[in-house]
């Protein structure tokens, strides 16, 4: 995973790997994707957050299709844009057999299904 997103332009995020976590960030001047492995639980995390503060954020579970949901993240890394970002999050959806998707910290998180 850090090799893939690391040739795509990615960061690592400050302090952040440790022997059970990666971290790493992506700043396309219109969203901040960051993107969290945790290789014991194998989980991914994706959160893009806006120049004002929105977040949103994303749990691909992504079981055995963890190269096809970073290919669905670098492919729209440089596109994704405040207001495109469920169409940006349907890209993943149809590779990623689940993905939930929570926008607040209060709101729970749901299920993206493909339309």
């Amino acid at each position: 995973m850090l090799e893939r997103l690391r040739e795509a332009g990615w960061d690592m995020a400050e302090g952040a790997s440790t022997l059970d976590l990666a971290s790493l960030f992506y700043d396309n001047g219109r969203m901040v994707a960051e993107v969290e492995h945790h290789y014991e639980r194998q989980e991914l995390l994706l959160m893009l957050t806006s120049p004002d503060g929105r977040q949103v954020t994303v749990y691909p579970v992504y079981g055995d299709s963890l190269e096809t949901t970073l290919d669905a993240i670098v492919g729209f890394q440089d596109r994704v844009t405040p207001d495109n970002f469920q169409e940006m999050l349907g890209e993943l959806v149809a590779v990623c057999p689940e993905v939930y998707v929570q926008e607040g910290e209060d709101d729970e998180p749901r299920l993206l299904v493909r339309e």
